[in-house]
């Protein structure tokens, strides 16, 4: 049991990203108290990419606790690289639009947190299918 729980906490991360989103907009639309905090300010900067890219994971994350602990190990050696490189594609990406010049290619941090998120979760469910099924072929269940 202690193991599927170590499984489902980046599920459980993921799904608090997503909440935060829709805390972080009720707070700012439906009361004064929350414009011009911290909230505000890192809406578009943090929190909406954040979002972004946690609603392309969570499929992933939920499927992560379902399967056995030598896959999700692999999954994590994965992940110990590939996130600090998405956090860094989407940081370098600019927030809007700049006004210097004219903007012929718009790819904003929003789009940079979704491209991220795609790519990173059609990674991982290529190498959980693919270790699954190595893992059945080397048992002899194939």
């Amino acid at each position: 049991m202690k193991k599927k729980l170590i499984q489902f906490i980046p599920a459980l991360l993921a799904l608090m990203t997503v909440g935060f989103r829709y805390f972080s907009n009720w707070c700012i639309f439906t009361t004064g108290v929350c414009y011009g905090t911290t909230i505000s300010h890192i809406s578009l900067t943090i929190t909406k990419p954040l979002y972004n890219f946690s609603l392309y994971l969570l499929p992933i994350l939920i499927i992560l606790v379902f399967i056995p602990r030598h896959i999700f190990n692999s999954w994590l050696k994965f992940v110990t690289w590939s996130i600090p490189l998405a956090i860094i594609f989407i940081a370098f990406t600019p927030v809007s639009f700049t006004g210097l010049g004219i903007d012929f290619f718009p790819f904003y941090r929003d789009d940079a947190a979704r491209l991220a998120g795609e790519v990173f979760s059609g990674i991982s469910l290529i190498l959980i299918i693919w270790k699954f099924i190595a893992s059945r072929h080397k048992s002899g269940q194939v």
